[in-house]
Protein backbone atom coordinates (compact mmCIF):
# COMPACT_ATOMS: atom_id res chain seq x y z
CA UNK A 1 0.00 0.00 0.00
CA UNK A 2 1.24 3.46 -0.89
CA UNK A 3 1.46 6.32 1.61
CA UNK A 4 -0.19 8.58 -0.98
CA UNK A 5 -3.72 9.72 -0.20
CA UNK A 6 -6.25 10.37 -2.94
CA UNK A 7 -8.93 13.03 -3.15
CA UNK A 8 -12.49 12.18 -2.24
CA UNK A 9 -14.57 12.40 -5.44
CA UNK A 10 -17.25 14.34 -3.54
CA UNK A 11 -15.52 16.87 -1.26
CA UNK A 12 -11.96 16.78 -2.60
CA UNK A 13 -10.30 16.09 0.77
CA UNK A 14 -7.13 13.99 0.48
CA UNK A 15 -8.29 11.16 2.73
CA UNK A 16 -8.81 8.12 0.46
CA UNK A 17 -6.21 5.35 0.85
CA UNK A 18 -7.08 3.43 -2.31
CA UNK A 19 -9.22 4.36 -5.29
CA UNK A 20 -12.26 2.22 -6.06
CA UNK A 21 -12.27 0.41 -2.72
CA UNK A 22 -15.61 1.66 -1.32
CA UNK A 23 -13.86 3.59 1.44
CA UNK A 24 -16.07 6.13 3.25
CA UNK A 25 -14.77 9.69 3.42
CA UNK A 26 -14.53 10.89 7.05
CA UNK A 27 -15.13 14.49 5.90
CA UNK A 28 -18.35 14.19 3.85
CA UNK A 29 -19.43 10.53 4.34
CA UNK A 30 -19.33 9.77 0.59
CA UNK A 31 -18.63 6.10 -0.14
CA UNK A 32 -16.02 5.88 -2.88
CA UNK A 33 -17.95 3.86 -5.48
CA UNK A 34 -15.99 3.31 -8.72
CA UNK A 35 -19.23 3.06 -10.74
CA UNK A 36 -20.40 6.46 -9.53
CA UNK A 37 -16.93 7.94 -10.03
CA UNK A 38 -16.98 6.88 -13.69
CA UNK A 39 -20.64 7.95 -14.14
CA UNK A 40 -21.25 10.92 -11.78
CA UNK A 41 -24.92 11.18 -12.81
CA UNK A 42 -25.67 7.60 -11.67
CA UNK A 43 -27.89 7.52 -8.57
CA UNK A 44 -27.76 4.21 -6.74
CA UNK A 45 -25.05 1.76 -5.92
CA UNK A 46 -23.07 2.52 -2.79
CA UNK A 47 -24.64 5.99 -2.45
CA UNK A 48 -28.32 6.84 -2.78
CA UNK A 49 -27.75 10.07 -4.74
CA UNK A 50 -25.49 10.75 -7.70
CA UNK A 51 -21.97 12.07 -7.22
CA UNK A 52 -22.88 15.33 -8.97
CA UNK A 53 -25.87 15.86 -6.66
CA UNK A 54 -23.77 15.09 -3.58
CA UNK A 55 -21.09 17.57 -4.69
CA UNK A 56 -23.69 20.33 -5.11
CA UNK A 57 -25.10 19.69 -1.64
CA UNK A 58 -21.65 19.49 -0.04
CA UNK A 59 -20.58 22.78 -1.64
CA UNK A 60 -23.74 24.51 -0.39
CA UNK A 61 -23.13 23.29 3.18
CA UNK A 62 -19.44 24.11 3.51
Amino acid sequence: MSDELYSCPCCGAKVIDELGCYEICPVCDWENDPVQSSDPEYAGGANEMSLNSAKKIYNKLK
